[in-house]
């Protein structure tokens, strides 16, 4: 831990003596420390609101509490400071029994330097596990960051070697009038570009090469087949394709007002139409940097999420159009009420949600109270009718201790839930230990919900396409389920598959997408396609003995051909059931139908595996995808996969494909399949074409 830094101290002793004593050992050590003394749960709540430990001491035998309980009780605030024990002695016996109790270590009184030495082994461990969680964060926000990028773009994207071209994606091949690649290998580059800029063009090429710069910009004419010039912006970086070094051009028309309306695509991009606030997908992204900032400790701040009370009855009501010009207004009150450097954005279709920086308990507390009464009071007039509604309210601070940007919106979620469940009209700030037991109810709610889906189909099936870059024109399509709440909005399938594993439904949706997506692809197929769908099957359903005969049953229902259909198995799961997977497997092959681990390489011996389950494709786990074309390590990881994988002839899949400069890292890879939001999001849809060039 770093020396200048005054460490937070909770000791939960039987006197406040006793508790200074302890603190002195470790000052004695050089170790400046900020007392936080407690001798009871009551005290240990009230210590952990003034502030966070980084470092918690608990005597052995105490009436009130024992360690274990405070260890739970941390746990429950997700706090992640390690708590030593302290005890009259430190036998064998008595460490492994405070061990078993959740501390970390047990040292006695009479040992004072035994606790300096442990205190400072555990700072160092907490210190690090802080700092991956921050490059954690970091990681996964750079990820984003580039893949938001790339999936606003179609520039037209070219490798040239030596001035000719070797390769161009179907944007670029578009832009300069070509049918297909043939036509432009070995074209001059300098063809695209205006007769009177050649010489700066071949100035600037020669320049480029001679410095062996990592990327370049180039404004210029460019040159259109019909003779047309436009004003172009192209973009220089080195690349290699089969092996030889070239370089990648990226252009981008400026013609005309391309600039403007490349930024008011950006905007929309980022915008909800109904209300003009932001859209939910860029608040995330902004919560993932705010998170990642707190986590390194550089700012805190602060999140609501609010929902309006009983808005299907205001719908129901009033109509569709009117109950939006009740979300008009609520979006206009949030404007009103906020400051300009707030994030606000719609959530969902009847939830907003606020980012405030610089933000402690205090001050989004009263902001929240301040909306929730604003929305109490507006009256919004519709055809000549007032109507009115109230909302909920939940928050949560975003401190160096935060979770994930998905759990932290979970926990304003769960506020917010404690809120509407308390009668509506209410703010709720983020608690623990209050919190989790609306939690265990809402997943009773969601158990609920998952059966009557299950008993009035209440799911829906989406489909993302698996492309082929080996000119494969099969169709494959993933399958992916959705459900419906009661007002007809999907439900993520990481919301309920978690409660429906603990709750033993999670076989029976499986096989609820088993036999939907089978008649799905029976009466696609009868148009003449050769549509294959791959399908997910959880470690509950592997254990069902009967699964296979169950897939047999649908298959001659609908007068299927078992070579339709592909099953997904986790590398985790099959590690898990080896030799259930091992049988699921080989009694597919007598099916006809063929099988696929998917998050390949995320373990030790993925391709020990191999030697017991015989798959016929490799999905490569997204983990090794993100942000490929410039994290070498992963780009070694994949070439190791698919070296392996064609010596043992089986068909790798690139999952999570979600940028260009990914994809083009992946072609040249000579991968066989690739899936991503990059080629298309999930759609209810199967329309994707596969005949088209993908690179």
């Amino acid at each position: 831990m770093d020396t200048d830094h005054t460490l937070r101290l909770l000791i939960v002793e039987e006197s406040r003596n006793d508790a200074e004593s302890l603190a002195n050992i470790l000052r004695n050590a050089g170790m400046a420390s900020r007392l936080e003394f407690a001798e009871d749960e009551e005290d240990i709540e009230a210590a952990l609101e003034r502030q966070t430990p980084d470092l918690v001491l608990c005597a052995m035998g105490l009436e009130t509490v024992s360690p274990g309980e405070v260890v739970e009780l941390l746990a429950r605030r997700d706090v992640p400071a390690p708590l030593i024990a302290i005890g009259e002695t430190a036998g064998e016996a008595d460490i492994i029994e405070a061990m078993r109790q959740g501390a970390a270590d047990l040292c006695s009184y009479d040992q004072p330097e035994h606790l300096q030495l442990v205190t400072r082994r555990e700072l160092r461990q907490l210190d690090a596990r802080k700092q991956a969680r921050a490059f954690e964060s970091r990681f996964h926000e750079s990820e984003k960051r580039a893949r938001m990028l790339m999936e606003s773009s179609r520039d037209a994207i070219a490798y040239v070697h030596e001035g000719m071209h070797i390769f161009a994606n179907s944007s670029y091949l578009e832009m300069f009038g070509f049918d297909d690649l043939d036509e432009i290998e070995g074209t001059p580059v300098l063809d695209m570009v205006s007769p009177e800029e050649h010489a700066r063009f071949k100035e600037f090429l020669r320049n480029f090469s001679k410095e062996g710069s990592t990327g370049a910009t180039l404004e210029t004419h460019g040159q259109l087949p019909d003779g047309k010039q436009f004003d172009a912006l192209m973009e220089f970086s080195p690349a290699s394709i089969d092996g030889e070094a070239c370089t990648q051009i990226i252009i981008r028309n400026q013609a005309g007002s391309s600039k403007e309306l490349e930024q008011k695509i950006r905007f929309l991009s980022k915008q909800d139409v109904l209300t003009g606030l932001f859209n939910r997908q860029y608040f995330m992204e902004e919560l993932e940097l705010t998170v990642t900032n707190a986590v390194s400790g550089s700012e805190n701040a602060a999140l609501i999420y609010l929902l309006i009370d009983n808005f299907k009855d205001i719908k129901d009501n009033v109509g569709i159009g009117a109950a939006d010009m009740l979300i008009s207004d609520i979006a206009d009150l949030l404007r009103k009420h906020t400051r300009e450097d707030d994030i606000v954005a719609r959530f969902g279709d009847h939830s907003f949600s606020i980012l405030r920086k610089d933000c402690d308990h205090d001050s989004i507390t009263a902001l929240g109270e301040e909306i929730r009464q604003a929305v109490e009071e507006h009256i919004t007039d519709i055809e000549g009718k007032s109507v009115t509604t109230t909302c909920s309210i939940g928050m949560s601070v975003i401190g160096e201790n935060s979770p994930s940007a998905h759990e932290t919106i979970s926990r304003a979620d769960l506020a917010c839930e404690v809120a509407r469940s308390s009668g509506g009209n209410r703010i709720h700030l983020h608690n623990p230990v209050v919190d989790e037991k609306i939690g265990k109810e809402r997943d009773q709610q969601m158990h609920a919900l998952i059966k009557d889906a299950l008993e009035q189909n209440q799911f829906r099936l989406l489909y993302q396409p698996i492309v082929s870059l080996q000119g494969d024109t099969a169709g494959k399509y993933e399958v992916l389920l959705r459900m419906l709440n009661d007002e007809e909005e999907h439900i993520l399938p990481s919301q309920f598959l978690p409660i429906a594993e603990q709750t033993g439904q999670l076989a029976e949706i499986d096989r609820w997408v088993i036999r939907h997506a089978i008649q799905a692809l029976a009466e696609h197929r009868a148009g003449g396609s050769d549509t294959r769908f791959f399908i997910k099957i959880s470690a509950q359903t592997l254990l069902d003995e009967e699964l296979v005969g169950y897939i047999q049953e649908c298959l001659k229902t609908h007068r299927l051909p078992g070579d339709a259909l592909v099953f997904e198995l986790s590398e985790k799961v099959a590690c898990q059931h080896l030799k259930q997977a091992k049988h699921f497997v080989k009694t597919l092959q007598d099916l006809h139908c063929k099988s696929v681990l998917e998050h390949f390489g995320t373990s030790p011996n993925s391709f020990q595996l191999l030697k017991h389950i015989p798959v016929d494709y490799l999905k490569i786990d997204g983990s090794f995808i993100h942000n490929l074309a410039s994290d070498t390590d992963n780009q070694a990881m994949v070439k190791s996969i698919l070296d392996t994988a064609n010596s043992m002839h089986k068909e790798c899949i690139a999952e999570y494909v979600q940028d260009a400069h990914s994809l083009a890292v992946l072609w040249q890879s000579g991968i066989n399949y690739i899936q991503g939001n990059f080629l298309q999001e999930p759609s209810e849809t199967l329309s994707y074409d596969f005949s088209g060039e993908v690179a």
